[in-house]
């Protein structure tokens, strides 16, 4: 797995924050009620990444920064700079764990189209989220409108060499409809998280619901409540 474009994002970064231009933007964002109580953006980054206990707090910072972002190019690259993990998980999952430098380049790509043009004022909460859902659904719609494009006959003499077209990967498909449903409000973050790690990932009702002190009950009730809500959405 080769990461070379988000190595060379994040190696810019660094000779970014590291050449004093940061306390530069810092002066220019001393008006804003949110970043102006940061240091600059290098601290910016650093409260995110620190803020897994706090998601209202990232969601002041994050919108912050996603207000800037369409007229402030500091603003739309530390907004980055802070999702690179979650943009990264996106990659693992889109190639199965396999990440070339084109599926990297994809995943960025949407991913800065969508620090442009986030709708903050109608999805202000689980921004983070937001973004790299919005990134790993809209990946998935280009890949199946591209799978659907092929000719047939083409699927097939694939198959007569040997290469096989592959299967469609179940997980990706829950996932993508996951995502949807959380892009058109249909779905609850909580709900989401919930559904990907039982559904998709290796977590289990009764482990969750040890490790968040419930009951296996409530912890069911909880799962069969997020499942139906998703089933509605998919039917809508």
């Amino acid at each position: 797995m080769a990461w070379r474009l988000f190595r060379a994002i994040d190696d810019e970064w660094s000779r970014f924050i590291n050449t004093g231009t940061g306390h530069l933007v810092r002066d220019g964002w001393s008006d804003d009620p949110v970043l102006g109580l940061l240091r600059d953006p290098a601290g910016v980054v650093a409260a995110l990444r620190a803020s897994g206990d706090d998601p209202a707090g990232a969601d002041r910072i994050l919108g912050a920064l996603a207000r800037r972002a369409p007229h402030d190019d500091v603003a739309a690259r530390t907004m980055l700079q802070a999702l690179i993990p979650g943009l990264v998980n996106v990659a693992k999952r889109l190639g199965h764990g396999h990440v070339d430098e084109e599926l990297e380049a994809q995943v960025l790509t949407e991913a800065i189209d969508r620090i442009f043009n986030y709708p903050l004022e109608r999805r202000p909460r689980a921004i983070a989220a937001n973004v790299t859902w919005d990134v790993f659904g809209r990946i998935s719609r280009q890949r199946r409108r591209v799978a659907a494009s092929q000719p047939v006959g083409v699927e097939r003499r694939l198959e007569l060499d040997g290469w096989g077209a592959s299967p469609v990967d179940p997980s990706e498909e829950v996932c993508e409809l996951i995502a949807d449903a959380v892009a058109d409000g249909k779905l609850r973050q909580s709900d989401a998280r919930l559904l990907i790690a039982i559904a998709v990932g290796h977590d289990t009702i009764r482990g969750r619901a040890e490790r968040e002190g419930v009951t296996y009950t409530a912890m069911n009730e909880r799962w069969r409540r997020a499942r139906n809500r998703l089933r509605t959405a998919v039917a809508a």
